[in-house]
């Protein structure tokens, strides 16, 4: 487990408003790892006073499914997760275009064959801090990667993963990212990208009072079944099985609260944690974890008899 978790930042961080972002992209269902993200942002971004934006990462237009963006809405209209704004990517297109001229006109990208716009970074910083994990060395496999040219604009014409991503980050005023581990690979490569884009972009966004340095970066550990990674093709992972087959969104909650993050003091008195209590141990009064989780279905049974009859009570 990591020994360093958000809540021991410095002072100035803890009292930031942390702007954050859940980007799912719709091409499945939503699981149980996507929405325990979703949770864990709007948690942050609540009780800090910042803002949470659900931002539909739709540029694979080939692979996007409406039917899956539906589906992204419902689960978190069930679970209570209410955003500030959201954003479809697929509607950005001319964004991302422009900035990547920008990167042409400053000498940082070229366009290369078919009309695609690459990047070669310079200058690389030689590692990043993790919120949770600390210092991350970035790879030479990497290093080596992002040497050969990281594409910003594909040849027909659309942003690349990791181009959509920064720069929506960076108009969205996104401060802190938690995420899972499997996203570390793509933190350094858009750490390459910040480093290149932030001279070019201050240009025009510091007069607005947008920064363009990297967010806080904190990267949680996965979730697991059957000591395999959870993964949208797993069906019974879907978030509106769970929904339809009668689970209380709170009992789902609480679960997935417990996956990735622990109070400092746990005893008895958390056994439950409904979203008022999590508001107020969130940052301060608790720690995200790096370390896998199991899909414990039989715990997540348990949490859902409890609040049942805890509503039934009231």
């Amino acid at each position: 487990s990591g020994k360093s978790c958000f809540y021991h930042c410095k002072n100035k961080r803890r009292k930031m408003k942390l702007n954050t972002r859940i980007a799912p992209s719709p091409t499945g269902d939503m699981h149980i790892g996507t929405a325990r993200t979703a949770y864990f942002n709007w948690l942050a971004a609540r009780s800090s006073g910042g803002t949470f934006l659900l931002r539909i990462d739709d540029t694979d237009l080939n692979r996007s499914d409406p039917a899956c963006t539906q589906v992204i809405f419902d689960t978190m209209d069930w679970l209570g997760l209410d955003y500030d704004a959201f954003r479809y990517q697929s509607k950005n297109t001319s964004s991302y275009l422009h900035y990547a001229n920008l990167a042409c006109e400053d000498g940082k990208a070229t366009i290369g064959d078919g009309g695609a716009i690459i990047m070669n970074p310079v200058n690389m910083p030689p590692s990043w801090k993790d919120e949770i994990a600390g210092t991350i060395p970035i790879s030479q496999d990497d290093i080596n990667i992002i040497n050969q040219g990281l594409v910003l604009i594909k040849s027909d014409g659309s942003p690349t993963y990791h181009f959509a991503s920064v720069i929506d980050d960076i108009l969205c005023a996104i401060n802190f990212v938690i995420r899972g581990v499997d996203h570390i690979t793509n933190t350094s490569r858009q750490i390459a990208i910040y480093h290149a884009m932030t001279p070019i972009m201050d240009k025009w966004l510091k007069p607005r009072g947008i920064s363009c340095k990297p967010p806080l970066y904190a990267h949680i550990g996965l979730i697991h079944k059957d000591k395999k990674k959870l993964s949208k093709r797993d069906g019974a992972a879907s978030m509106l099985w769970y929904r339809d087959s009668g689970y209380d969104p709170d009992a789902m909650l609480n679960f997935m609260a417990r996956m990735g993050w622990g109070p400092r003091v746990d005893d008895k008195t958390a056994n439950l944690l409904p979203k008022e209590r999590m508001l107020e141990l969130f940052l301060t009064g608790g720690q995200m974890r790096n370390v896998s989780s199991n899909m414990d279905t039989v715990k997540l049974d348990w949490y859902n008899r409890k609040y049942k009859a805890k509503k039934i009570k009231q």
